[in-house]
């Protein structure tokens, strides 16, 4: 009998995919560090954008069970079915995934929408 609240394994990271996460990792910190710099220079329409798209890649970072089961074109429907509840089982332990997500869209939509009526 399995206690209810361990929870299933998830499988290991490919190589490929660890690079991407890592990738996505650094450039989230270099568009934080633009964003820092163009909230110093007065560009505060500029630094949201930066810092929308910081968000967007870290949300990135966790997405890639799902990125996974979409994109896989050699899986059967069980796999993918498969490959989609893990993604879903991942998607439910990292609930700041979507959170950031949000967040992104909300400053990257906002600080489009400022530069498109000239307050940038």
């Amino acid at each position: 009998m399995s206690a209810p609240f361990r929870k299933p394994p998830v499988s290991a990271p490919t190589p490929g995919e660890a690079m991407w996460r890592n990738g996505f990792f650094y450039f989230s910190a270099f568009m934080g560090a633009l964003a820092m710099v163009d909230l110093d220079a007065g560009r505060l329409v500029h630094a949201m954008g930066d810092a929308g798209v910081a968000c967007l890649l870290l949300s990135l970072m966790s997405q890639f069970p799902f990125l996974r089961a979409v994109t896989r074109q050699d899986a059967t429907p069980q796999a993918r079915e498969r490959l989609l509840a893990e993604a879903e089982r991942f998607r439910a332990q990292n609930p700041w995934s979507d959170r950031f997500s949000r967040a992104g869209w909300t400053l990257l939509l906002s600080s489009l929408a400022l530069r498109a009526v000239g307050l940038a």
